[in-house]
């Protein structure tokens, strides 16, 4: 009867308490090459609880130099070797490591980031890997999978006495059935916002019934953009839903004036004002963002905030750059604007270099 396939992964816990020579472990890289004339390291034992244990495959992702070779180690036992490595220097302990691969049962794979350990079984295994050659080079994604492939468990007996090859030839079909298992396993995380890989994410949004250009999004906005996107296509066509754009996208204040709103509250003329102001139709309505201009913001909130607002209705988005503010008794020219806070005082001081500020003596 088939057994199911445990899974090793080594991650950064493990390599961190590595014995290493020339590497160094990264989160994002995996363990990568450092400067060095040696670049060995020697993992602790993975221990699989069962004696005797089957160890099937070790598989990696390798991005190597032109000229790098990459060398795994492999040796399983039942018990742990006598003597306290520990006690010795780095130096010390990389000899006495080299030394313990070289028993005659342990594997050695050269140039290989996919092996079989067919020939290795035992409680503990125990792995080393090294880089041979030249240039910045990065292992990552470590897994180890016990016990060996479920496709030879399923003959008859008679098969698999004395059936290496026959058993290393069917592998061959196991991986490939396995690592497709594996992708049919992980299809979950393709429509899951948080793990989606970034060019997934436009399809999403596609699925949503949201039109976004490639490229004009962010990845962390975009993810925020999906996540919020039920509650914004179920308030679809309400103000409810240009607020959700907006929040996404707008960490600073922002205000949304519709037209009805404040045309209702004019009077006379400044009606008229109104309607320049914040649009015509009672439909309308215009974003306030406490900001700088940004043309490139403007132009993504244009296209995303058409697609929830009300059918009939136009939005403009105005940028409220600060500036400085003038008291009830100073008046500008028309189409004047101070464009920042200088330092001034009355009496010659200078108010941006050109200009001063001066009080006329009384007559």
């Amino acid at each position: 009867m088939a057994s199911v396939i445990n899974k090793y992964p080594l991650g950064g816990g493990r390599f961190r308490g590595a014995l290493m020579e020339g590497f160094v472990w990264t989160p994002e890289d995996g363990l990568v090459v450092a400067p060095g004339p040696e670049h060995l390291c020697f993992l602790e034992k993975i221990d699989s609880g069962r004696r005797g244990c089957p160890w099937g495959r070790l598989r990696f992702k390798a991005e190597l130099a032109e000229d790098a070779v990459p060398v795994i180690f492999a040796f399983a036992a039942d018990e742990e070797p006598e003597g306290d490595a520990a006690a010795l220097s780095p130096r010390e302990r990389l000899a006495e490591k080299r030394r313990f691969f070289r028993a005659e049962s342990a594997s050695k794979f050269v140039g290989q980031s996919d092996v079989l350990l067919y020939e290795q079984s035992g409680r503990y295994l125990w792995l080393g890997v090294e880089i041979i050659g030249p240039g910045r080079s990065a292992l990552r994604d470590f897994e180890v999978f016990s016990p060996r492939d479920n496709f030879f468990a399923t003959f008859p007996e008679i098969y698999r006495l004395g059936g290496d090859f026959f058993h290393r030839y069917l592998s061959i079909f196991s991986s490939m059935y396995y690592d497709l298992q594996e992708t049919v396993d992980s299809l979950d995380r393709l429509i899951d916002v948080e793990t989606a890989p970034a060019d997934v994410l436009p399809v999403l949004a596609d699925w949503l019934g949201i039109e976004c250009d490639e490229g004009t999004i962010d990845e962390a906005s975009f993810r925020a953009l999906l996540r919020a996107a039920f509650g914004m296509i179920r308030a679809k066509g309400a103000r409810e839903a240009v607020e959700s754009v907006l929040r996404v996208f707008v960490p600073e204040q922002f205000y949304i004036v519709e037209q009805r709103a404040a045309r209702e509250k004019a009077r006379g003329a400044d009606r008229e004002v109104c309607e320049r102001l914040y649009g015509r139709s009672p439909f309308d309505f215009t974003v306030l963002i406490r900001r700088a201009p940004d043309e490139r913001l403007h132009a993504l909130l244009k296209y995303l905030i058409r697609q929830f607002a009300p059918l009939r209705a136009n939005a403009d988005i105005v940028f409220l750059d600060n500036v400085s503010q003038l008291d009830g008794y100073t008046y500008c020219d028309i189409n004047a604007r101070v464009t920042g806070f200088h330092p001034a005082s009355l009496g010659g001081a200078l108010l941006d270099g050109t200009r001063c500020l001066a009080v006329e003596e009384a007559m």
